[in-house]
């Protein structure tokens, strides 16, 4: 039997998409592993509290694995301490940070700025090139890699993200109104977005055309506080605090509601590895309104009413779009629930199985 071991230190909602993606994954290989007949992978998560790209992390979890003696490591994540020379498979999300550079897109004082965005180079550049696969949510992400390490694109694999059966609707009209009594929202009178704040989110876009919607609200569910108290202070410089709703983090059974009840679905962003915010909105029979950038036309398809990052214009015009054509708003709504059917975290977890075989199969040939 091989041992595989997966850095589960991001799992959780508390981590927003990639946490997600590590609860998920994690939960759907122990189920796929009970299912074989012969059981031929151990799979154990390591879930100590050594906080992610810090010092710790590249000398404490190198010893850590080291006591597990592990046949294979997965990190879900780029940051694979340097020190740690094993056989592993790594996920990348997305190389956001060789996009986003300079001090717009921190908090941080810039020597500190600078110092992790060289470590983050020299991490990531350690991940890509030592690893025994790369597993990417996109083939948008893969010709991102490609285009900086040409010599990996063999090793690298499109492994689509899922959605929680929670998000499922299952046709029934719009319900939990107790829900929206708690956040004192009307059905179809709000848009809503789901995720972090960071600048390339460009969440301020939905704030230029909110402030010209005299009727709409516009709720923002986010489970991260960076950059939170910067964009609460935005909306009180433009003086729009009675149309915003800060709902902070909810939970997927109020998610599916708000999602169920809501305009539509606004995802600004201008650069994304995979957009599953978006795929979650349309499971739960809410219309998606997406930007153009990243692999968002890639993982929604014709699901979706699409915009120009850079335009109010544009944006403004698919909101109206989607609140006064009935027949296109329902069109979204159908499209987008028989789209998100596709994504499932089972097949994530079948084919993520079999790239660790493979990896285990190319070890023992060697």
């Amino acid at each position: 039997m091989k041992k595989i071991v997966i850095d589960a230190r991001l799992s959780g909602l508390k981590h927003a998409g990639i946490g997600r993606y590590v609860q998920s994954l994690v939960e759907r290989l122990e189920v796929q592993s009970s299912k074989l007949k012969v059981k031929s992978l151990d799979i154990k998560q390591v879930t100590t509290d050594v906080r992610h790209y810090s010092i710790a992390e590249q000398i404490k979890i190198p010893l850590i694995l080291k006591k597990e003696n592990p046949d294979l490591v997965h990190f879900p994540h780029f940051n694979v301490p340097l020190l740690y020379n094993g056989p592993f498979v790594v996920t990348i999300h997305d190389l956001l940070w060789h996009e986003q550079v300079g001090m717009t897109a921190t908090t941080l004082p810039a020597w500190i700025y600078w110092l992790k965005y060289l470590a983050y180079r020299l991490v990531l550049k350690h991940a890509v090139l030592k690893s025994k696969a790369i597993i990417v949510p996109s083939s948008w992400v893969k010709k991102k890699i490609v285009d900086r390490f040409p010599a990996v694109e063999k090793k690298i694999h499109v492994i689509y993200e899922g959605v929680a059966q929670s998000f499922i609707s299952d046709g029934r009209s719009a319900v939990g109104n107790e829900v929206l009594v708690k956040y004192n929202l009307q059905p179809r009178q709000y848009l809503i977005y789901t995720g972090s704040l960071y600048p390339h989110k460009n969440v301020e876009l939905i704030l230029n055309v909110v402030q010209h919607l005299i009727d709409l609200k516009f709720v923002v569910c986010c489970s991260r506080s960076i950059f939170w108290d910067k964009f609460q202070q935005e909306v009180r410089n433009r003086g729009l605090e009675e149309k915003i709703v800060f709902a902070g983090f909810v939970p997927d059974d109020e998610l599916a509601v708000l999602y169920k009840n809501a305009l539509a679905f606004v995802f600004p962003s201008k650069s994304e590895g995979f957009g599953l915010p978006g795929l979650e909105a349309m499971a739960a029979g809410c219309p998606v309104i997406s930007s153009t950038a990243g692999a968002l036309p890639e993982i929604y398809g014709d699901s979706a009413a699409y915009f120009d990052p850079k335009s109010d214009r544009e944006l403004r015009e698919e909101i109206e779009r989607v609140r006064k054509d009935k027949e296109f708003r329902e069109e979204l709504i159908k499209k987008g629930m028989v789209r998100a059917k596709k994504f499932t975290w089972e097949k994530c977890a079948r084919e993520t199985m079999e790239v660790y075989e493979s990896c285990l199969s190319l070890r023992q040939n060697k």
